[in-house]
């Protein structure tokens, strides 16, 4: 039975430890202990070659991802700055959005668009109030198949203008004999840029559509 020196069990338990505990362990950390047992390992049994080759890829190791973490951390921080510039660039700009709200101004008119995937003898759009009820409609007649752009002055069907406010865009098309929907994509003026509080991707505030995310954007004017 080999008997084993106090040396040596403190000697397993440095090097046990320093394997347990080298991802939580800088490089500066982990050369200490590397030197530490060097300096108390048995002159009569040094440390083995191919283990010692390990503990050095190991710190190799360590320095690779704490180098590779500081570059990531870098380049996350300018990938945002870069995105929170473009969004405050946005600032005053109207953005074309897939949505089915329009926000109607005190003057003007509320602008859009539909894509249609085949023609159609009729396309109608219909504009609802938040009872649900049409107040007013822009009829397209015949179009083809592709992106039909549409606008509405703000006038309703008893023949006012409506209140400046939100409303709720309807998009229909006869495909053959059969009435179907299609989304709405509307445009709208960029009002300010919100920076989320956990990080993350920056928000534009949209009139009218409240929050919405960069990759929600389609077109920019």
């Amino acid at each position: 039975m080999e008997l084993r020196t106090i040396e040596d069990l403190q000697l397993q338990t440095a090097a046990s430890k320093a394997k347990k505990d080298a991802s939580s362990l800088d490089q500066n950390d982990f050369m200490k202990l590397m030197l530490q047992q060097l300096k108390s390992q048995d002159p009569f049994k040094p440390t083995d070659n191919t283990e010692f080759i390990s503990q050095m890829a190991q710190l190799t190791s360590v320095s690779g991802i704490s180098e590779m973490n500081t570059n990531l951390a870098g380049l996350t921080q300018s990938l945002y700055s870069a995105q929170l510039l473009d969004a405050s660039s946005l600032i005053g700009k109207d953005v074309l959005v897939e949505t089915d709200v329009a926000a109607l101004p005190s003057s003007g008119n509320v602008q859009g668009q539909v894509n249609l995937a085949t023609s159609t003898t009729a396309l109608d759009i219909d504009i609802l109030a938040p009872t649900g009820e049409v107040i007013g409609k822009v009829p397209l007649g015949p179009q083809r198949a592709g992106t039909v752009a549409f606008e509405w002055n703000g006038v309703g069907l008893n023949g006012e203008r409506m209140p400046p406010g939100t409303y709720q865009i309807r998009a229909n098309y006869l495909n053959g004999n059969t009435l179907e929907a299609v989304s709405t994509e509307m445009r709208s003026e960029v009002l300010s840029v919100k920076v989320p509080a956990s990080g993350g991707t920056p928000q534009v505030q949209v009139q009218g559509l409240g929050s919405v995310s960069m990759s929600q954007i389609i077109e920019i004017s």
